[in-house]
């Protein structure tokens, strides 16, 4: 696709908008802000449109992509710029691709920002209202500059719609002010909302989704040395205290023996909107609005395209049934029947050579030509065989991640307690895996809670973060040794900063390893 810069998102704004689903479209036009919000009835509208632009890949509407350019994965054909990145060749602050995290993102942003210039708009709308709606949309606004700082590092910050003269003009904030900014709107607008979403509107923020997400913030700050890891675990904790109160918990089905078919529901289109979900982008095909996940990335088998092939790596990661590592002497898991006795969200994420599912026998590479490996995906795949939109909804935030961030958190700075110790059981118990090892020192404790983030939240666009967070990346990435992966330490930490907006803009930096 052709680029369209930055500075032109900001001189327009295409608003479509939800009715009383949340999804059910309104004329898609593209109005002038002072055309479209000229009275209160347009604040939802608007609202709803910042929430549709959370669907873009590049936002939260592929989760799958970022698990390509992990240890987890790599991207088939048609991500060629993507592929050169997760082989550390190649990659060149031209790359369009890339370039779209940092567009779709400043789109949200930018409507986010023409929403709040006009919340004031006249009109029949109550104060309450109105700041549930400026609230949704700064806690919308913070989690794009969440993803911008931690994919560009230091990046413009526009808290209001500004003209084409000003956008020429951008310069980035300091690092520290954007993680500042990012914390406060998180936190102040979090704290304005409930732990319900607004008239029962499934996919509208909630005060643990926004709070949550600040908790993570202060997490990964204190992964990176840059903050305090009581500081995290305090924001974690009060997070966890109101998901409680909204009637989070992990999800179970019926007697909950059934590891897989617990942890399968999760995922499932029938129980979209279960008790386990802080945050997700909600899609309907019934009214044109679906996804095309299950396309892009199931096997060739199910008549699809399987753009991403699973790393072996991934897949050894997953421990047996006796909670030991396959490659442990003691392992209950045997070199002739490596798919037995596994966790049981190995089968729940990966379809594995001579698994029998709907469409016959998963033959690995043998049977799907886009593969470069004998492993495709099957999370958020699975169940359908239909060429056309589903309208599955993508997790942007589950209660499984705030758990694991507790136990985390908890073991930093406690040591492997039995607060620490609960947080990760329950995680493992959903799945009957056993639980952890006890007597664990704090360190080994946290590399088996980063193992469980890695088997528990696999190929949901967590993992890159979590290795870039955690200063592993460059460990963990190069010893794949599968496909040609390498990963740069010094310049991959970072995306480049789109060529087109330094062109556009001189007082944009470009970031370390990248052409200046």
């Amino acid at each position: 696709m052709k680029f369209q810069y930055f500075i032109l998102l900001l001189l327009s704004l295409s608003l479509s908008a939800c009715k009383k689903n949340f999804l059910e479209k309104l004329p898609e036009d593209t109005l002038a802000p002072e055309v479209f919000y000229n009275n209160a009835s347009s604040l939802n509208p608007g609202l709803f449109g910042v929430y549709r632009s959370l669907r873009e890949g590049a936002v939260f509407g592929n989760p799958i992509e970022l698990d390509g350019i992990s240890d987890n994965a790599i991207l088939n054909t048609r991500a060629a710029e993507l592929i050169n990145f997760s082989k550390g060749v190649g990659v060149t602050d031209n790359s369009e691709k890339l370039a779209e995290y940092y567009l779709y993102n400043y789109q949200v942003i930018q409507r986010a920002n023409t929403l709040l210039d006009n919340i004031e708009v006249p009109g029949d709308m109550t104060s309450a209202e109105r700041n549930i709606i400026r609230s949704e949309a700064r806690v919308l606004r913070a989690m794009a500059y969440m993803r911008l700082v931690y994919l560009y590092g230091n990046i413009p910050l526009v808290t209001k719609s500004i003209s084409r003269t000003e956008a020429l003009s951008l310069k980035q904030a300091p690092r520290e002010e954007m993680i500042g900014f990012i914390q406060t709107e998180l936190n102040e607008a979090g704290n304005a909302l409930d732990v319900k979403p607004y008239l029962s509107q499934t996919g509208r923020l909630t005060k643990q989704a926004a709070l949550g997400m600040r908790a993570k913030v202060l997490l990964y700050e204190a992964r990176m040395g840059k903050g305090s890891w009581s500081d995290a675990l305090g924001a974690i904790k009060t997070a966890n205290t109101f998901a409680i109160a909204g009637g989070a918990k992990l999800l179970k089905i019926g007697d909950g023996t059934n590891g897989q078919s617990n942890y399968e529901a999760v995922f499932a289109e029938d129980r979209e909107d279960n008790a386990e979900i802080l945050f997700q982008i909600k899609y309907d095909a019934a009214i044109g609005q679906g996804q095309s996940i299950h396309n892009n990335y199931a096997p060739n088998q199910a008549n699809q395209t399987a753009r991403i092939s699973i790393h072996g790596n991934f897949v050894t990661d997953f421990y047996g049934t006796d909670g030991l590592p396959i490659t442990d002497a003691a392992s209950i898991v045997t070199p002739l029947r490596p798919y037995v006795n596994r966790d049981p969200r190995l089968a729940a994420t990966v379809y594995l050579p001579g698994s029998s599912y709907f469409f016959g026998v998963y033959t690995g590479k043998a049977g799907n030509a886009s593969l470069e490996t004998d492993f495709a995906l099957r999370k958020y795949t699975f169940g359908a065989l239909s060429s056309g939109d589903r309208g599955l909804d993508l997790i942007a935030f589950r209660y499984a991640d705030l758990l694991l961030m507790l136990a985390e958190a908890e073991n930093q700075v406690n040591g492997a307690t039995t607060v620490a110790y609960e947080a990760a059981n329950q995680v493992r118990n959903r799945v009957n895996m056993p639980n952890f090892k006890s007597g664990l020192t704090p360190v080994a404790f946290n590399e088996e809670v980063i193992h469980e983030r890695r088997v528990e939240l696999g190929m949901e666009g967590q993992r890159w973060f979590d290795l870039i967070t955690l200063g592993i990346a460059d460990r963990k990435i190069n010893a794949v040794n599968e496909l040609g992966r390498k990963f740069v330490p010094g310049r991959q930490e970072l995306f480049p900063i789109p060529k087109s907006e330094i062109n556009l803009n001189g007082n944009l930096k470009q970031n370390p390893g990248y052409t200046p």
